[in-house]
């Protein structure tokens, strides 16, 4: 706006921006005047229940990846400038989403322009997917906090936990937002997880396809692209090879709107960087390393530094002196890049626990490790990891390592003489009891009912009794229920009957028992029946996502032993009193003696403690411990490894930080080479292995087999013969009866009776005796394969599968009704909608048997070259 005056020039300039939406005004050459910007007030928008819940989960989100990326170094002194460009792996053209990796705010703008927000992130090992993932997670959060956009919430979430031909992808992202973050704030009474994924508030981004089994990555894939919705976005990463194997095999293919794949990191860029990371007063170390990266790209050590991993590994090893990164260029110790990358590999632990003090201005210092005896731990779990087949550190899976299972019975033994001990001093203390019965025979009796408490359980959960239990909370009862009916392996209609049915029942036996008080044996029933239902619904088996934290999970399985022995122990307790007190008024033998219920209490009490899962993680705990093989105590190290940067924490369980890593620990002898002061070690071999150690030994044909026919034709292979097989699925009921009896042995004070061990024998001879028995008779066996069909009999058991039903084939264990047999098989993978087999044929996560092969993994070389040739595809060896 201008003022004049008597028609001469301006002498009164005013410039107005009225009603402005801009975030920045520029200024270009002089501005003469004042300045008046009149910008409209912003709405506030409204603080909902489900804002708040989203806003609290964001910051939630943000402080623990904060966390995770300042262990990792992401940031420190700036990201990698990893470069991303277009993919074609993924199927369709889609958008070009490329950039650099220390550029992340361009790369999520850009994924919020795409129409469904769909990304695919590949790349080599080590090549910086889940650093991305990390930091691209950070920056949309700090749009969200910090810049006030309306973007959806970001969740990086591993895929190990979902069973995706179980669970759908959306109540499986529910569940994990429930357990993971349960003090959102309520929306209309209820957890806002449902209304935040229904609504397309969260963004999953999804990580560990490439560490899923074969068949499981073909399941995600399908179920994502079918489950997902038109408007339901997604990030997820995946190893480049596994992905194009999944793309050129299989139909159902998530459909994404981008895909970015990393390109190996530039010897320049890795220069710069480490020159901007290196310490000022090292800079002559480092500058000999430094000079060669820029002038010679081609050499061993620059074509090592070609992934961010290597490049991390390099920092953390030669950040403190004396260690001298110019060692490195030495053509003699380092003439190929692999050599280079083993010896990153060998100094990442020594330099991970340094031999100094933690500041003292720390809440929660980290202890001081020796570095030898560190990597003899780590080297110890990833040998362990890689025999259990799995990425994951749980740790109740320490038991499966070879000395606590040894160790198993002697342990009990000498536990249950110690509480027997201590049971008789205070029983005896209490009354005196004088019973005709006798207070060994109350523990006895406890024992007992407690083993028929764990039968039931056993048979409702299966192999997962030996997982980690949710915590037993009575004002979640009905959702403790729905789990336990959810992850019930009895068919259908058994788990409606015992849920529905259970309650009733008991309040009936409840009643009977005050009607007519003298009816002795009602209340026990009542009282076993009841705390079997107690124990399947309050004791009920939990996945790993159960608890934020592997220390969170370990106290929820002290509690699940804390209430099954309080509360269901007792329980048991009442209802041997109550029949004592019925049989006492029928034959007026004596007055009742309660004394007698309490020693039932402690003999049920000490079942449930002695064979759950946590005296399990106690007995490998200290036996690994006493043998050197972990440290005492283990979280803690576990802790201070993951703040390291060696490990990264998924709900649950611990992972190491790569799979490389994993790998080249597990290769480590116990004793592995330390690095001197130089950094030395052993030489490494020039090349790793080319064979896979998990591979199963090629078995020779079927036709050379005695007792078997194999007939080949064109488009035909089928086997049939007279065998003789041996039974091996009556050896877990065996170890549970030896298990139960060692505990009633040995807490009720008999242990020094010879009859007593009697059943320690018998037991075993029986299992070899029905071994032998199923061996007598020759059955008749067939299996079938064409390339329209499988077939397979066994007696009068038959089964068939049309290919056009199965999705894929494969050797999986077999299982029975949820419970592991020992013994391996051919299963199928059937497509939704396929007509399903008879019961017994289910086996687990969405198998069903074909034919059990035997103990081994393998197959007869010809049939194996049959499934690969008829099954159109559908065979995984």
């Amino acid at each position: 706006m201008t003022e004049s005056e008597h028609g001469h020039g301006p002498t009164n300039i005013r410039n107005v921006v009225t009603d402005s939406t801009v975030h920045y005004l520029v200024q270009i050459g002089v501005l003469n005047g004042e300045l008046h910007l009149t910008v409209p007030p912003r709405a506030e928008e409204p603080r909902t229940p489900l804002g708040l819940a989203e806003e609290r989960l964001a910051r939630s989100l943000l402080y623990q990846w904060r966390a995770e990326a300042d262990a990792w170094d992401m940031a420190e002194p700036e990201p990698l400038a990893v470069r991303w460009v277009h993919s074609r792996t993924a199927l369709g053209p889609g958008a070009d989403l490329g950039g650099r990796g220390d550029r992340v705010g361009t790369m999520a703008g850009a994924l919020l322009g795409l129409d469904r927000r769909r990304l695919l992130i590949l790349g080599g090992a080590g090549a910086g997917k889940t650093t991305l993932a990390v930091l691209l997670t950070l920056e949309l959060l700090a749009r969200r906090l910090t810049r006030g956009e309306d973007v959806p919430v970001p969740v990086l979430l591993s895929l190990e936990s979902w069973e995706a031909e179980r669970v759908n992808f959306h109540d499986w992202l529910i569940g994990r937002i429930t357990e993971e973050h349960p003090g959102l704030p309520r929306v209309d009474g209820l957890h806002p997880a449902r209304r935040l994924v229904s609504e397309r508030r969260l963004l999953p981004v999804l990580d560990s396809l490439d560490e899923l089994p074969e068949h499981r990555r073909i399941a995600v894939l399908g179920a994502l692209g079918r489950q997902l919705g038109q408007e339901g976005g997604v990030v997820l990463i995946c190893r480049t090879e596994p992905y194009r194997e999944l793309v050129a095999t299989q139909r159902d293919v998530l459909r994404v709107d981008s895909a970015i794949e990393a390109l190996p990191l530039d010897p320049a860029d890795v220069a710069s960087y480490l020159h901007r990371a290196r310490q000022p007063s090292r800079a002559a170390q480092w500058a000999p390393l430094l000079a060669e990266l820029r002038s010679a790209p081609g050499s061993p050590v620059s074509r090592a530094l070609s992934t961010p991993l290597m490049v991390w590994l390099l920092r953390r090893g030669y950040e403190r002196a004396p260690a001298d990164p110019g060692e490195l260029l030495d053509r003699v110790r380092f003439a190929t890049a692999w050599q280079v990358e083993q010896h990153l590999l060998d100094r990442i632990v020594p330099a991970s626990f340094p031999p100094l003090p933690p500041a003292p201005d720390r809440l929660h210092p980290p202890r001081r490790w020796e570095p030898d005896r560190a990597r003899v731990w780590l080297s110890f779990l990833a040998r362990l990891m890689n025999r259990q087949e799995t990425a994951e550190l749980a740790w109740w899976r320490l038991f499966g390592a070879p000395l606590p299972r040894a160790l198993a019975a002697p342990a009990l033994i000498v536990v249950g003489i110690a509480l027997s001990v201590l049971f008789d001093l205070l029983l005896r203390s209490v009354a005196g009891s004088r019973h005709p019965f006798g207070l060994g025979t109350g523990v006895g009796l406890g024992v007992a009912l407690a083993g028929s408490v764990r039968t039931v359980q056993r048979a409702w959960f299966g192999d997962e009794t030996s997982t980690p239990r949710r915590r037993a909370d009575p004002l979640r009862f009905a959702r403790a229920l729905r789990s336990a009916g959810r992850t019930g392996r009895l068919g259908r209609a058994w788990r409606l009957t015992v849920v529905i049915g259970g309650p009733p029942v008991i309040l009936a036996l409840g009643l009977f028992q005050f009607l007519a008080p003298a009816t002795a044996g009602i209340a026990l029933a009542g009282a076993v029946l009841l705390a079997a239902y107690l124990m399947i619904v309050l004791a009920a088996p939990s996945d790993t996502v159960d608890a934020a934290t592997p220390d969170v999970l370990l106290r929820s399985e002290r509690t699940s032993v804390l209430v099954t022995t309080v509360v269901l122990a007792p329980l048991l307790g009442a209802g041997v009193g109550l029949m004592d007190w019925s049989r006492a008024r029928s034959y007026r033998y004596a007055e009742a003696d309660w004394t007698y219920a309490l020693a039932a209490w402690c003999g049920a009490g000490a079942t449930f403690l002695l064979l759950s899962p946590w005296s399990r993680w106690l007995l490998a705990r200290c036996s690994l411990a006493l043998a050197g093989r972990l440290p005492w105590p283990l979280m803690t190290f576990l802790r201070d490894a993951h703040r390291a940067g060696l490990l990264q924490r998924t709900a649950g369980t611990y992972r190491f930080r790569n799979l490389r890593l994993q790998q080249h620990l597990a290769a480590k002898s116990g004793a592995g080479a330390s690095a001197g002061p130089g950094g030395a070690g052993i030489p490494a071999p020039r090349a790793p292995a080319a064979t896979d150690p998990l591979a199963p030994p090629p078995l020779p044909p079927a036709s050379t087999w005695r007792g078997l026919t194999v007939r080949r034709e064109p488009g035909s292979y089928l086997l049939s013969g007279r065998v003789r097989t041996v039974m091996l699925a009556h050896w877990g009921p065996i170890g549970a009866l030896l298990g139960l009896h060692l505990v009633r042995t040995t807490v009720t004070g008999t242990w020094d009776r010879p009859v007593s061990w009697s059943p320690m024998a018998a037991l075993p001879a029986l299992g070899v005796l029905v071994m032998l028995i199923s061996l007598l008779p020759r059955r008749r066996i067939e299996l079938h394969v064409t390339d329209t069909f499988i077939a397979a009999r066994q007696g009068r058991y038959r089964c068939r599968y049309e290919w056009r039903d199965v999705d894929e084939v494969a050797v999986r264990r077999v299982h029975v009704r949820g419970r592991d047999v020992r013994t391996h098989g051919i299963h199928v993978r059937l497509r939704p909608g396929a007509p399903l087999p008879p019961a017994r044929y289910r086996g687990k996560d969405g198998w069903y048997l074909v034919r059990s092969m035997g103990i081994g993994r393998a197959l007869p070389s010809d049939l194996a070259q049959a499934l690969a040739e008829l099954a159109g595809g559908r065979w995984r060896p």
